[in-house]
């Protein structure tokens, strides 16, 4: 396993974007771990309580990506390796990254996801 993606197991939205990195990993890159798995205080260590449960986060190579950042993790990790790194020379790509996860974040008390 190359990364971990930490995720709230009690929200909808959560689990379903959970589901559709793990249909999308076929090359088997990554690891979905709940937040109320024992093992975050391993993955997570040093971070707040708060700062776990605001976002999701993946886990790689000993750092942590949340957010839009961590957007861009699964994106090198499904796509290209080379997606964070575009971000970064594509100031526009990087705002829309951003754009894009707070959008998904205001449905996660919005909406319930049935899966």
């Amino acid at each position: 396993m190359e990364a971990y993606l930490l995720y709230d197991a009690d929200c909808g939205v959560c689990t379903f974007a959970k589901r559709v990195v793990t249909a999308f990993d076929w090359r088997r890159r990554i690891e979905a771990v709940p937040l109320q798995d024992p093992r975050t205080d391993r993955l997570l260590a040093g971070m707040d309580e708060d700062a776990r449960w605001a976002s999701f986060h993946v886990v790689r190579e000993g750092k942590t990506a949340s957010g839009g950042d961590g957007l861009l993790e699964i994106g090198g990790l499904l796509l290209n390796d080379r997606v964070p790194s575009l971000a970064a020379e594509i100031p526009t790509l990087r705002r829309a990254i951003d754009s894009l996860y707070s959008f998904i974040a205001g449905l996660r008390g919005a909406i319930q996801c049935e899966i």
